[in-house]
Order: C-alpha cells, then sequence, then structure tokens
C-alpha cells in the first residue's frame, strides 16, 4: 500500500502500468491530506506518464468511527476521486469484534446508508476490499471488515441496497477461505466496480498437518508467479 507520488506514479509507467490505486489509508491518516495537498503535482504527473487512477482506497474501520467521522471522510475521498479524473472509493466496511455479523448490520446501516447516499449524489461508487483483516494462525482471530464473502456481501447489500455500494474484487481473499471465487463473480458480477489481479498458493502439505487455523499454509502472490 505505496503512497500515491510523482515518483510511484513514474515507476508505474516504467514498469508497463496504465493504472494506480491511490490509496488514501483511514480516518486520522495522513494520506488522505498528503494527496489532497500535492493534488496539483499529482495530476501534472499522471498526465505527462498517461497513468489513469482506478480508485481511491479509504481503507479503514468505519464501523469503529464515529458515524459523523466516518461520513466526512468518505466525502473527502470522493470528491479526491472526483479530482482524479476517478469515479471509484474502495474501502472497508470495519466491523465491532465485540458484536456478532447480525449486530454489526445496525452499525453498517448508520454509516453506509448515508455514505450511499452521498456516493450517489456525487456520482461515485464505493468498492468493499474483501480482506477479512489480521488473520492470524490459532487465534484469535481480528476480522477488521464484513464484506468478505459472498454471504456476509448479501447481507450488506440487504441492509443497504444502494447500486452505490460494490465490490472490489480480490480473488486472493477468497481462495484460502474455501470460497469458489468464480462463482462469486457469476453471483454479484453487476456489483463489482474495481479489482485487485492478487493470486493465492495454498500448500497442501502444511495444510494437512497445521489445519485452517494454523499458519503458513497459504500465501499471497503476483499472478503468474
Amino acid at each position: 500500500l505505496t503512497p500515491l507520488s510523482t515518483e510511484t506514479i513514474a515507476n508505474a509507467r516504467q514498469l508497463g502500468y496504465d493504472g494506480l490505486e491511490a490509496v488514501a489509508a483511514r480516518p486520522g491518516s495522513h494520506a488522505l491530506s498528503g494527496l489532497e495537498e500535492n493534488l496539483p503535482r499529482l495530476r501534472d504527473a499522471l498526465a505527462e506518464h498517461h497513468i489513469a487512477i482506478t480508485a481511491v482506497a479509504a481503507y479503514g474501520n468505519a464501523i469503529g468511527a464515529p458515524v459523523a467521522d466516518a461520513l466526512a471522510y468518505y466525502e473527502r475521498a470522493m470528491k479526491l476521486a472526483k479530482a482524479l479524473d476517478c469515479a471509484v472509493v474502495a474501502g472497508m466496511t470495519g466491523r465491532d469484534n465485540s458484536l456478532t455479523v447480525d449486530e454489526n448490520l445496525p452499525l453498517f446501516k448508520a454509516r453506509f446508508d448515508p455514505i450511499a447516499r452521498l456516493a450517489e449524489d456525487e456520482g461515485v461508487r464505493v468498492a468493499f476490499e474483501p480482506w477479512p483483516g489480521s488473520v492470524l494462525g490459532h487465534g484469535p482471530y481480528r476480522w477488521a471488515n464484513l464484506a468478505t464473502t459472498p454471504e456476509l456481501w448479501g447481507k450488506l447489500f440487504e441492509t443497504v441496497p444502494s447500486m452505490a455500494l460494490g465490490l472490489e474484487y480480490d480473488p486472493s481473499h477468497l481462495i484460502w477461505q474455501g470460497i469458489d471465487y468464480l462463482q462469486a463473480i457469476r453471483d454479484y458480477g453487476e456489483r463489482i466496480y474495481h479489482v485487485h489481479a492478487k493470486d493465492n498458493i495454498i500448500d497442501q502439505e502444511v495444510l494437512k498437518r497445521v489445519g485452517v487455523h494454523g499458519r503458513g499454509w497459504w500465501r499471497f502472490a503476483i499472478p503468474g508467479r
């Protein structure tokens, strides 16, 4: 998650990329302010190197923030996305781990119902990253997100049905959970607004020994590697 800079833009062009996700981090972070302050230089560098911004990533625990703070942060991220000629803000729902998933849903609605209405007004879409959080072997699992499986996507979209809310599809977070990552596309393709091209390698021999709650049986990988 490298912050957007003139250097990363130049490096992206040298490596043959034509698009980048601009990481605005999370509420309380200085990354969003840095992007806002450097916007003219970043826009010039993007134009010079023919790089597009595909999404502004406002990752963080929105459920863990006060409603007004979560809304204000997403509003800033949306305005920044539009200033970068982009119409997608990638984010995470956050989660209160002292509560069940269903008990988290009213907290999700309190924040993302107004965020969705704001996105509709701004002509921007919110794409939920499926990263579960700090999943460590043998627990305790510290979930940072509700939007982690197709089952939970269904719950979220039922709670706030606005089409302004969708998905940042990343199969690497689905594979190790045993989820059919292709069926997820068939079921939720109309909600996929951004994509992370990231793979996952499972070591079956290690898995047989440590089990799904153990460590070291899966790792992220660049596609083709």
